[in-house]
């Protein structure tokens, strides 16, 4: 059968020789152009049938039949490692983000007024980029992932705003005042410069 497929491969070359030497000398016809699409089919076909029954071929042979089955195995535990690789690194990273993003958006816990400080003042520089991006073009994609960043940024001042309400030692439901002005600006204020448990033993 491999022979067969070769004839043919063979066949189709030479033909493919013979009809190219015939359209130089000769016109290009319908007929001609028939027997060039003929000849180039029966030439991969015979070509794709040789390669195949060739490799099955090789690949019968003990030795070669090794050293596919060592190089799969070796495959396999090549893929293995980098399973494993992959998982710890995911795993190390969620250690390390979990533990970030509570930091960051968490409402429980305490902030001291420099963390708080140096949070006002990273925020504000950053709605202020955002808001800028979001009036250059506020209908593209770009606005509207401002916005999304705006809606993150206001999630973090009101974590870190409550956490500093409780660590001056008032009930944390005082940084509500943020939402009445002119309360609001008194209350900024208060968290950025009274100390930590100031107000602890006040009845407040």
């Amino acid at each position: 059968m491999e022979s067969t497929f070769r004839g043919l491969f063979l066949a189709g070359v030479v033909g493919g020789v013979a009809w190219f030497w015939y359209v130089v000398l000769q016109p290009m016809t319908l007929l001609v152009e028939a027997m060039g699409m003929s000849i180039a089919t029966l030439t991969v076909i015979g070509l794709a049938g040789w390669l195949m029954l060739r490799g099955q071929r090789v690949l019968k042979q003990p030795e070669v039949a090794a050293k596919v089955s060592r190089a799969a195995s070796e495959a396999a535990n090549v893929s293995q490692e980098l399973s494993q690789v992959s998982a710890d690194v995911l795993k190390e990273t969620g250690s390390k983000l979990g533990p970030m993003l509570s930091y960051v958006f968490g409402f429980s816990g305490r902030v001291s007024r420099k963390e708080y400080l140096i949070v006002q003042v990273l925020t504000g520089l950053l709605t202020l980029v955002l808001f800028a991006l979001f009036l250059m073009e506020p209908d593209s994609w770009l606005g509207v992932l401002s916005l999304l960043a705006i809606g993150a940024v206001a999630a973090v001042l009101l974590a870190f705003g409550v956490r500093r309400t409780r660590d001056t030692g008032v009930n944390h439901w005082w940084f509500l005042l943020v939402l009445v002005p002119p309360a609001n600006l008194a209350l900024m204020v208060f968290l950025l410069l009274v100390p930590t448990d100031e107000f602890k033993d006040a009845p407040v």
